[in-house]
């Protein structure tokens, strides 16, 4: 089913994430996103722990009996035990792994520098002491390279040095270790960006997998759709929906919606076959209160003007009540492949001629016809029917009458090439609003304008285009709002 005409346009989100395969695209890939991200961090964080942890175990190795040594220093400061963690500190210390002792009253014990090799050690340790009380950004990558507890600083070469406390002894005196892992941040930095490259490349391919897949497995409903947009009222009964290779929900929606295309068949060929056998029952009744109206109003020397009135209105409403009759009972033959038309060549000039004096017996206005200059040299022959083509051509008059203004004229006209003829029915009414246009044809669609002028039953246009496309013909419309509409009916030519 087409949306309505006067619905707002949709924007490209709907577009993308209002279907149903947008939103399986979406929640697949975001899946798949939270999946990855959470597979790369996992990864990157185990290599990290297993990096650091076989460090810590080599720094502790190292350390040896610098812990120990400290320990003693705290139960008994003196100067020989003193003197033993210096030269423990000294000993294990080298420029790519140093130890130092942070005592509890805030003084520093650092290794003597040897040769010139730890000239920097008093600057790095500064900046530990001082990184220590720090926090991290939020938009630094480094304690996810090298955990949380842990300090990263640098030398004025440049060197990445990780700081961290080894051991405090119960007096509040710390054990210091700082080592040089310039090339462990470097391997684990290239690991970083190798998971990302490797992370995006994944991404976009299961993105296309994933656009690929909900594709072909949507591809049966989009079947189902495109085969149900094309089901009418005259094909409901040969209409049935088949899917090959499509999933079991979608074979078993397709198997309800052919039981209800089914029954609406059913129920669809009983309103036709009661509204044909109403329209046939009530035509003839109405015919004879019409017939029996008449010949009152013919012998109605004693009857007094407003008596006549009332008689001339019932006549009216008497004659539309079984022209919408007529009309039902038409379309109730098309339906069922009943009306049948007989084709032959038909004098069109003649059919326009005795559809006007018709009219002018009826109508209160102008009614101009206009033939082309080769019907004075003889018929203008088109294949059609003459008593449909003369209903058309009455229906299309009435239909110009009710929408004009009183004492505007109605203008027919027929024109003629090799293939086809044209007859216009031109008013100067209030016309027809554009969004209207498509659906002026449609069966009980009355234009908006069109109900606050003149009630109808929206029946009269759809017979027309029926018994039109019956004679082979097409009919068109082209109309401006308080100009007019011109109705075009093609009929093909006579040879």
């Amino acid at each position: 089913m087409a949306p309505p005409t006067g619905a707002p346009p949709r924007g490209w989100r709907h577009r993308m994430f209002g279907s149903l395969l947008g939103q399986l695209r979406l929640a697949a890939f975001t899946s798949v996103f939270l999946g990855f991200s959470a597979a790369s961090a996992f990864t990157l964080l185990i290599n990290r722990d297993c990096l650091l942890h076989h460090q810590h175990h080599d720094q502790r190795q190292e350390a040896g009996s610098l812990a120990d040594a400290l320990d003693r220093l705290v139960a008994d400061p003196s100067a020989s035990h003193s003197a033993l963690l210096g030269g423990e500190l000294e000993r294990r210390s080298s420029p790519e792994r140093f130890f130092w002792v942070r005592h509890g009253d805030g003084s520093l014990l650092l290794p003597r520098p040897l040769a010139g090799e730890l000239v920097a050690l008093p600057g790095l340790v500064g900046q530990a002491m001082a990184a220590q009380g720090g926090t991290w950004s939020v938009r630094s990558f480094t304690p996810l390279l090298v955990g949380t507890d842990r300090r990263l600083v640098k030398d004025p070469e440049g060197n990445s040095f990780l700081t961290y406390t080894l051991h405090q002894s119960p007096g509040g005196s710390q054990l210091w270790v700082a080592e040089d892992i310039s090339d462990n941040v470097s391997s684990l930095r290239n690991m970083l960006l190798g998971l990302a490259v490797v992370w995006i490349l994944c991404l976009v391919l299961t993105l296309v997998a994933i656009s690929v897949l909900t594709r072909r497995l949507l591809q049966p409903l989009r079947d189902l759709n495109r085969m149900a947009a094309g089901v009418t009222t005259e094909s409901l009964a040969s209409s049935h929906l088949k899917l090959e290779k499509a999933p079991l929900e979608v074979e078993e929606l397709a198997q309800s919606f052919n039981g209800l295309l089914d029954r609406l068949a059913l129920a669809w060929s009983q309103q036709r076959h009661f509204v044909g056998l109403v329209s046939h029952e009530l035509r003839n009744p109405l015919m004879i209160i019409g017939g029996y109206l008449r010949r009152l109003q013919r012998r109605g020397q004693n009857l007094d003007p407003e008596q006549m009135r009332a008689l001339a209105t019932t006549e009216a409403e008497t004659h539309r009540i079984t022209r919408m009759l007529n009309d039902l009972l038409d379309l109730s033959r098309s339906e069922s492949g009943q009306l049948q038309m007989v084709l032959t060549p038909v004098a069109v000039d003649e059919v326009l001629t005795t559809a006007c004096d018709l009219a002018r017996s009826q109508l209160s206005r102008p009614l101009l016809l206009t033939l082309p200059e080769e019907a004075a040299e003889g018929p203008i022959r088109a294949v059609a029917e003459t008593d449909r083509l003369q209903q058309v051509l009455l229906n299309l008059i009435e239909n110009a009458d009710k929408y004009s203004p009183p004492g505007r004229p109605i203008c027919l006209e027929l024109t003629r090439n090799d293939a086809e003829l044209c007859i216009s029915v031109r008013d100067q009414g209030i016309g027809i609003p554009p969004e209207d246009i498509p659906k002026v044809f449609d069966r009980f669609h009355r234009g908006r304008n069109a109900i606050e002028h003149e009630r109808g039953s929206g029946l009269g246009l759809s017979v027309v285009k029926l018994l039109v496309e019956a004679m082979g013909g097409s009919i068109a419309v082209d109309s401006e709002i308080a100009v007019g509409s011109r109705f075009h009916i093609h009929l093909p030519a006579a040879q």
